[in-house]
Order: C-alpha cells, then sequence, then structure tokens
C-alpha cells in the first residue's frame, strides 16, 4: 500500500512537470520524461494519454496509436482514448478507422462533446453535410457555448449554400468574441456572395489577420504605411497580389483606377511571371513587376494587397471599368491560325483548375471525356485551352474528337488571351481562364460547384456582376456534373442557332 501511495505521488510530480514542460512549449522534453517514467509505470493512464497525445502533435502517429491501443487494453471502454484513436486516424487520413472510433467513444459518452466535434468535422470533410449538421446540433444542444462547434456548423452552413443561416451563427460568435479574425473572415467571405459588399469587403480584411490561424497569407514587412484609401495626390502606391491568378485578372480593373480616380502619381503592379505580359498592357499603370525583391529597387509612398482596393471604390462604378480590360498584340493572335472555317463557330474548353486549390475536388471534372456530350452539337469547332494538368487528356481522343489543343503550345497568359480573343465562346470550369475570358468580354459559361461556392459569385444570379457575358450554370447539391453538361449541350444548341 505504501509502495502504490509512492508511485501515485511520483506519478502526480511527473504529470506537472511534464504539464509545465508542455506549457512551455517544449514537446521534445516533455516526450522524453514520459517515456522515461512509463519505464516504471507502465499502467499508468494520465501518463499513457500525454504520451499519444504528445506524439499525435509530433506527427509520430503509429507511436500515437500504440499508446492509445495500450490505454485500451487496460480499459476497453476508456473514451478519452477511443476518441483519440480517431483523431489519429483522421490524421493519417484513413477516415473509415477514424469514423469507427468515434462512434465507439459516443456509445461510452453519446453526449462527448470533443468526440461530436471531431466526428462533425470528419463528416463535413466527406461532404456529408446534413450528417455534419445534425453532429453540430446534436452538440451545441447539449453545450450551447463550444465555440468551435457553432463555428463548424457556420462553415457547413455556407459550404451548403445557406448563407443566411451561416451569418447569423458566426454574428452570434462575433457578439461574445468581437475580434476572432477566422469568424471575421468567414463571416466577410459570406457577406460578399451575398452581394452585402460595404460590410463584406471591410470583415475581409482579416484573411491575413496576424492572429488568424486559417490566415491565406502574411503581410510583408514594409516600413512604408498601408493605404487605407485616402486620397493619393502626387504619391506612388504599390499593389501587391495575392492568392490565385484568377484573383489577379479579376481584380487588376481596380489598379487601373488609382491615377484617375484617387490621383496617384504613380502605380506600381507587383504581378505574376505568367501574367506579365497581359498586365502590361492595362493603362495607368507605370511599372508592373514580377518577383517580390524587385520593390527594394522601387520608391514608393504606400502600399495596398489587391484584393482590398475593392473596399475603396464601391460608391461609384463598384464592378468597373467592365470588360474588355486587355489589349491583345496582334502578333500572337496570328500565331493561331483559328478563324480557317467560317461556317463553324469556335468553342474553347477548361475542365481542370489547379489541383492544389482547396476546393478542386468539387470545381474540376475528373477527365477531358466528361464533355463529350457537348460533341454531339453540330456546327462547332471546338480547341481545348487546358494548360497543365489534364491537357494530355485531349490527345487520345483527337481519333473520335477533332479538338485543337492549344495548351501545350500555351507559353503564358497573353497566348492563351490571345487565342481566346478568335473564339466564339469559351466554357470552363471555375478556374483563372474562366476570369481571363470574362475580362476580355467573351462569352464565357461557367461550370460552378455548388459546394462551397466560391463568394466571387453573388447567390441567386446566373449572371455575373462582373463580367456582362458570362452565364453560371451551377451543379447543385447531390447531382453529377453529367447533368451540369446535359443543361449545358441544351443551351449550346439554342445558342449555335441564335448565331
Amino acid at each position: 500500500m505504501i509502495r502504490q501511495k509512492r508511485q501515485a505521488v511520483q506519478a502526480d510530480s511527473a504529470l506537472r512537470e511534464i504539464q509545465q514542460l508542455i506549457d512551455r512549449g517544449d514537446y521534445a522534453t516533455a516526450r522524453r520524461k514520459i517515456r522515461s517514467r512509463l519505464l516504471f509505470s507502465r499502467a499508468s493512464t494520465p501518463l499513457l494519454h500525454e504520451a499519444a497525445r504528445l506524439e499525435r502533435r509530433a506527427g509520430n502517429l503509429k507511436a500515437a496509436i500504440s499508446y492509445y491501443q495500450r490505454l485500451l487494453a487496460l480499459s476497453a471502454h476508456d473514451a478519452g482514448a477511443l476518441n483519440g484513436l480517431g483523431l489519429t486516424w483522421y490524421d493519417s487520413g484513413d477516415w473509415q478507422q477514424a469514423e469507427s472510433y468515434y462512434q465507439q467513444a459516443l456509445r461510452v459518452l453519446p453526449d462527448y462533446a470533443a468526440c461530436l466535434n471531431n466526428y462533425a468535422i470528419l463528416l463535413h470533410k466527406q461532404f456529408r453535410h446534413q450528417e455534419a449538421i445534425g453532429c453540430y446540433q446534436r452538440l451545441l444542444t447539449h453545450d450551447p457555448h463550444y465555440r468551435e462547434a457553432a463555428y463548424g456548423l457556420s462553415t457547413v452552413y455556407a459550404h451548403t449554400g445557406q448563407l443566411d443561416e451561416a451569418a447569423t451563427q458566426l454574428r452570434g460568435l462575433l457578439q461574445q468574441q468581437p475580434e476572432e479574425p477566422r469568424w471575421q473572415n468567414t463571416l466577410g467571405m459570406v457577406l460578399l456572395r451575398q452581394g452585402e459588399f460595404n460590410e463584406g469587403w471591410q470583415r475581409y480584411q482579416y484573411r491575413y489577420h496576424a492572429a488568424n490561424p486559417d490566415a491565406f497569407f502574411r503581410l510583408p514587412a514594409l516600413t512604408q504605411p498601408y493605404w487605407q484609401g485616402e486620397p493619393l495626390n502626387g504619391k506612388t502606391i504599390a499593389i501587391l497580389c495575392e492568392q490565385g491568378l484568377g484573383d489577379i485578372i479579376q481584380f487588376s480593373r481596380y489598379v487601373t483606377r488609382l491615377k484617375r480616380e484617387r490621383q496617384a502619381a504613380e502605380v506600381v503592379f507587383l504581378g505574376r511571371p505568367e501574367l506579365h505580359a497581359l498586365l502590361i498592357t492595362l493603362p495607368d499603370i507605370d511599372r508592373c513587376l514580377t518577383r517580390f525583391e524587385e520593390l527594394n529597387g522601387v520608391a514608393f509612398d504606400c502600399w495596398c494587397m489587391l484584393l482590398d482596393l475593392p473596399a475603396w471604390f464601391l460608391t461609384h462604378d463598384p464592378f468597373g471599368p467592365l470588360p474588355p480590360m486587355f489589349q491583345i498584340e496582334a502578333h500572337r493572335t496570328a500565331q493561331w491560325q483559328l478563324s480557317q472555317d467560317s461556317k463553324a463557330l469556335q468553342v474553347g474548353v477548361v475542365w481542370k483548375g489547379n489541383s492544389a486549390h482547396k476546393n478542386d475536388a468539387q470545381r474540376s471534372l475528373a477527365h477531358f471525356n466528361q464533355l463529350a456530350p457537348l460533341w454531339q452539337v453540330p456546327g462547332i469547332r471546338w480547341v481545348s485551352l487546358q494548360k497543365g494538368a489534364g491537357e494530355e487528356e485531349v490527345l487520345p481522343c483527337a481519333a473520335t474528337q477533332p479538338a485543337l489543343a492549344l495548351g501545350p503550345r500555351f507559353h503564358d497568359y497573353a497566348d492563351t488571351a490571345s487565342a481566346i480573343a478568335q473564339l466564339d465562346l469559351v466554357i470552363s470550369v471555375d478556374t483563372s481562364v474562366a476570369h481571363l475570358a470574362g475580362s476580355m468580354g467573351k462569352p464565357c459559361w461557367v461550370m460552378v460547384p455548388g459546394i462551397a461556392t466560391d463568394w466571387r459569385w453573388t447567390a441567386g444570379r446566373e449572371d455575373s456582376l462582373w463580367y456582362p457575358q458570362m452565364r453560371l450554370f451551377y451543379r447543385h447539391q447531390d447531382e453529377e456534373w453529367t447533368a451540369v453538361i446535359a443543361r449545358i449541350a441544351c443551351a449550346l444548341e439554342t445558342w449555335v442557332k441564335q448565331q
């Protein structure tokens, strides 16, 4: 008995020491201490729990699983260990195993809040949205103050287009904690999709807040002040690009307004190499750079991120100047020779975006062949504008569908633009080429995912406030792309007859 008490006291002391190390962020030392203590206290449940958590945090998932299994060998109904195993399998990408352990933990403790939250996150990841909503609501009924669950529920609402519900949920959270940057940023995107631009753009600035763990990027450390919409009389302003190529194309229109409407003396635009030949054709831009290091050789008075500019132009012509925005050089256009058959309408297609995009599984088609129903519409000459991933998918189909594959020959977006200039229509998934076609004033039909729809497409509209010649074809929830493509084929038949 005395020995057991001594071991218990020693274990408590060790746990306190380990907790202090964890609080200081010294996880490596904490792990070593735990391993050492477990040599003498192999059945210490608290030590095993801490060991498993630390190994999982360090990314040593096999070691974490081993510790959790030791816990379950001591007590098969340890809900904490079951939940921990679920988390560890989730981290390893085995969602089936993760779900199994979450369910086991909830059979032991039906109102286990942390496990319900973890399970809802898993369901959301698997696009099982109604189940995720039910799981979050079950948790919040039991514990209405569980803020992570309330935020998680708002994101499911937002991704499924229940924007009013998402906004209500987020506003409730912000009443409790007004400066939480994730909630502010998410509400900003919800409001932008709803067309509430004044408030939306102000909140969207939280996307790069220093305290936002989900920040899209971090602001660079520049000594010049950040522009907040004040007059620029006689000043030089630098505009820095951010996020994707489509964003740069869409919002570069505001860079052209800084001289005319804000009286800037000079405008410096830091873009991307792929867009350089295109961006230099924009009016009222003095320098167009492609690398951040080039700013070191430029004298400027203030600076601003590209997607903060719209907030300062909302009172007059908020979406202008309207397309066409770019000048297409004649020598580039001549190299594609797309106008040989005057009887056929020429339609360009793009079926994949950047695979690194977080919603790419919802927005990109699996293969070029999925567009096959469109080939049945007569009177069209098809042109592939696909560049990068997917461009090779056209070639095996060439015998049955003579689509002209231009993508492999493009060097930059100016090449893509010069080809688009000769087309009658572009049909694209939600990616940068759609923004390019739209910015050129070219008729463009965009296949828009119904899950996590981008805020750039205003809810409730099948047209675009940004591009007058654009038409949106939504993939509704629980709908396959085949249904969307069938609708496009019908619209295409009508369009051909009208030309």
